[in-house]
């Protein structure tokens, strides 16, 4: 079914290398384009790897083994072939008119081997759905960050009056310099200047990501940014929490689950305009895409590297912060350290004076009682007539032991108040440690008393939060398993709607198969059902078709259409391709003028009407 490696399309000037990629609808291969780059000293031949787009139906069509050439089964394949090559070329010229930094290049669109070929540039990288697969979910940043250079390329192509309409992470590509690429215009619509709808290649919709007017005809044929900000906001949605949301057709009866309820880290803001841009009602939703990205909390520079080396930059940078607490907590302790340091060493030296007032007293305390005794009343008869005095002295030596002590640095200690000191240095006795032993733990197991009761709070606490955890577990599994059920009971409703409409098909019963295929597009959307649809339609326009001439007698033809009379009155008229009456059959007879055709009316007059059936002529006499 596909190219040989290596075969040459365009006499050579691109060459394949392998299969990248397959679809329904075409085959991807990788390439080289084979070209020049001229210089001061001439042209050097050089490659340039490239991707080439072959369209190739292939449940209407097969290649030939030895011509290579795409060939088709049937009249009827020929026609949806012929429709959906157009579609490919439409798609190129779509692309080939948008050029942006965030859309991916056309080169070259041609037709070889009785198909087409797009010829676009390569971008090396992998698509958000591969990088979604292996990631599970993505980080908020990198999808804003992806989405604001989409939301770009949106408002470009919006600006030309394109809408995308297959926006979702398997069209968007991340390159090597971890920028994100729009690609695949294939179902995309242009609009004329009056903003109605010019041409359309809309085939297929993607479930989960289109708006609800894309599964109605008649939903986009005017232009409105509206369903391109549906699919990126059902982007976000799948990017941020790893499950493609709910078809919009389907929400009626099947809510969309809020975001955050899948992944806990998604912000506020960002839950928000995700959910008012995948609004069923398109009214609801943003008006542009502009709007939407100035809702989002988009990084001041979206060029900032948010790639695999971004984390290695975070992480060194997380390193490195927690290397500055670490030493902002060691200076802290360190400080401590040396404060208690500093308490010590004041405390020290204390200590080791007052050990040697200790020792001066202990000799003071036995010479004092014999100097009492011996000199008692002298002491008694001197302290009363020379109270004044000693109170002065008093008041003297200690202000002079204060000074002293402050220009030593030692503890101020009053003479008359030094035998008190001793009192907070003696030594405690081992009952009074025992009882204060007893004291503290008595203390310690009154807290532990008081504890207890709170430990089993706590205890109950986690008991009944772990029940109410298995409870939510029980219902979210119960959920999954009803959502299961009903998945399993759509698709098989989807496939027996399938092999009915087939066997309508098989006997000739279009417009009750083109009913089972209407019915099971609103289950699923798949291109199997899409392309039985159109080969319905088909089948029925050409039974119209073949219905409305059976009303008619043929003649000559004329230009683009065919003299005929009709059945019912006997009058004559002319119809088109298609079986419609462009010149009404009205008249008596027919005849060869100058200018056309000359059409006997009722009075006998003539009726002149040129080769693309426009009246140049009206009740003339003769022609």
């Amino acid at each position: 079914m596909n190219l040989p490696d290596g075969y040459c399309l365009q006499n050579g000037k691109y060459c394949l290398t392998r299969v990248i990629g397959q679809g329904g609808f075409g085959i991807t291969y990788l390439g080289e384009w084979n070209t020049e780059v001229k210089g001061e000293l001439g042209a050097v031949e050089t490659t340039v790897p490239i991707c080439i787009k072959e369209y190739f139906f292939k449940d209407y069509c097969f290649r030939d083994e030895t011509t290579f050439e795409v060939k088709v089964h049937s009249g009827t394949g020929k026609i949806l072939f012929d429709k959906f090559k157009e579609r490919q070329i439409e798609e190129a010229k779509i692309l080939s008119e948008v050029h942006h930094p965030y859309i991916v290049n056309v080169l070259e669109v041609f037709e070889e081997n009785n198909t087409a070929y797009i010829a676009m540039e390569h971008i090396s990288g992998c698509s958000l759905k591969s990088m979604l697969s292996e990631q599970t979910v993505l980080p908020e940043s990198k999808v804003l960050r992806y989405v604001a250079q989409i939301g770009k390329a949106l408002e470009f192509v919006h600006q030309k009056n394109i809408l995308h309409l297959d926006i979702k992470p398997n069209n968007i590509l991340i390159d090597k310099n971890d920028n994100a690429r729009l690609i695949d215009f294939g179902v995309s619509k242009r609009y004329d200047l009056e903003e109605q709808e010019a041409c359309t290649t809309t085939l297929t919709l993607s479930k989960g990501f289109a708006s609800i007017e894309q599964y109605d005809d008649e939903g986009t044929v005017n232009f409105s940014p509206c369903p391109d900000v549906y699919s990126l906001g059902a982007t976000m949605y799948n990017l941020l929490t790893g499950v493609i949301p709910v078809e919009s057709i389907l929400r009626a009866t099947k809510p969309l689950v809020h975001p955050s309820e899948l992944n806990k880290r998604i912000s506020p803001k960002t839950e928000a305009v995700v959910l008012k841009a995948m609004q069923v009602n398109p009214k609801d939703r943003y008006q542009s895409i502009k709007e939407m990205m100035d809702a989002l909390d988009i990084p001041p520079s979206i060029e900032s590297k948010e790639n695999i080396s971004f984390p290695k930059k975070k992480e060194h940078e997380a390193k490195q912060s927690v290397d500055e607490n670490e030493s902002t907590q060691l200076i802290t302790t360190s400080r401590k350290s040396g404060s208690v340091d500093n308490e010590e060493t004041l405390f020290i030296p204390l200590q080791t004076k007052q050990s040697k007032q200790r020792r001066t007293k202990s000799k003071r305390r036995i010479l004092l009682p014999l100097l009492i005794f011996a000199f008692a009343g002298v002491g008694w008869a001197v302290s009363y007539l020379f109270s004044w005095s000693d109170k002065s002295t008093t008041f003297i030596n200690n202000k002079l032991v204060a000074d002293a002590s402050i220009q030593q640095g030692e503890p101020i200690i009053p003479v008359d108040l030094q035998p008190q000191t001793e009192t907070p240095l003696t030594e405690p006795s081992p009952s009074e440690v025992t009882n204060e032993i007893h004291k503290e733990e008595r203390t310690e197991k009154k807290e532990g008393n008081e504890t207890a009761p709170a430990k089993k709070e706590e205890k109950s606490e986690k008991t009944t939060t772990s029940k109410e955890s298995d409870k939510k577990a029980s219902e979210e599994a119960s959920k999954a398993k009803k959502a299961e059920e009903e998945t399993e009971r759509m698709n098989a409703n989807y496939a027996a709607l399938l092999a009915s409409g087939k066997t309508k098909m098989d006997q000739g019963q279009y417009i009750e198969a083109k009913a089972d295929f209407t019915k099971a597009k609103e289950i699923k959307v798949t291109e199997d059902v899409v392309r039985l649809s159109l080969a319905c339609e088909e089948k029925i326009e050409e039974k119209n078709i073949a219905a409305r001439i059976a009303l008619y007698e043929s003649g000559m033809t004329f230009g683009n259409y065919t003299i005929v009379r009709k059945k019912q009155n006997g009058r004559y008229g002319a119809i088109d391709a298609k079986g419609i009456e462009r010149i009404q059959c009205v008249y008596l007879s027919v005849g060869r003028s100058e200018s056309g055709r000359a059409f006997e009316r009722e009075d006998h007059l003539y009726d002149i009407y040129n080769s693309n059936g426009v009246l140049v002529g009206r009740g003339l006499t003769t022609y």
